[in-house]
């Protein structure tokens, strides 16, 4: 394990994560959450959501089977999966979480806060300082003793309010966020299920997308420059 720790400390898995293809990176340690005894180290990646695209779910029901996707957390999982594979080949143990285990195992908006990658917005969600809260984040656990990362010292979403009127059903304000009324809900009541069929956006008859205006409205990253690419080939 010591000769596995030299040649894995924490900024070569840093390097490794970007390398994979993630937009940031953090540690957490074992000790901040209820971890499983096998894990010593919890690498927090992030993947910057810039487009809409992201944020699109497909809800298909075909041949007695109904499946859910999005594209942001296949990417997360598969990102994830593959730095994982690495560092498993480097003589570790380290495995990713799918975005249900991302729920049920650890609290991610705490992960990403305590391994320094943005604040807790007045929006509910982590603000990135580059990309604001267009950002997700995914876990690999491993049982490396990496150098935690540290909270951030500068909590730069205190005072703008621009998310709260955003909010189309004003789940956000002074006294936080209320659920009830969010529509980005994953799992609706029947009255909430026919809000977001009249509010949200359907790109195809079995694709939506989720309301993400307290995100796009916030103006921290909001005017970082994107553009699309194309892979040309020669003639």
């Amino acid at each position: 394990m010591d000769t596995i720790s030299k040649l894995l400390d924490t900024a070569s898995v840093k390097r490794l994560a970007l390398a994979h293809g993630f937009d940031k990176v953090g540690i957490v340690s074992a000790e901040d959450f209820d971890f499983p005894a096998r894990v010593h180290s919890a690498i927090v990646l992030g993947c910057a959501t810039l487009d809409e695209a992201y944020d699109y779910e497909m809800y298909i029901q075909y041949q007695g089977q109904r499946k859910w996707h999005k594209a942001i957390y296949t990417l997360l999982e598969a990102l994830s999966a593959r730095l994982a594979y690495t560092l498993r080949q480097e003589g570790c143990r380290a495995e990713h979480l799918t975005f249900e285990d991302s729920i049920s195992v650890i609290d991610l908006k705490k992960a990403a806060v305590l391994a320094g990658l943005g604040t807790l917005g007045l929006n509910n969600v982590v603000v990135n300082k580059e990309y604001g809260p267009r950002i997700r984040f995914g876990t690999v656990f491993t049982d490396l003793e990496l150098e935690p990362d540290r909270p951030l010292d500068d909590y730069y979403c205190s005072s703008c309010t621009i998310c709260w009127g955003a909010c189309l059903t004003w789940a956000l304000g002074p006294n936080g966020f209320d659920r009830s009324r969010c529509i980005a809900e994953f799992n609706p009541t029947p009255e909430m299920l026919e809000r977001q069929r009249q509010m949200l956006k359907f790109p195809t008859p079995v694709t939506r997308l989720q309301c993400i205006s307290c995100l796009t409205s916030c103006p921290i990253g909001k005017r970082l420059p994107v553009e699309m690419w194309f892979d040309v080939r020669n003639k």
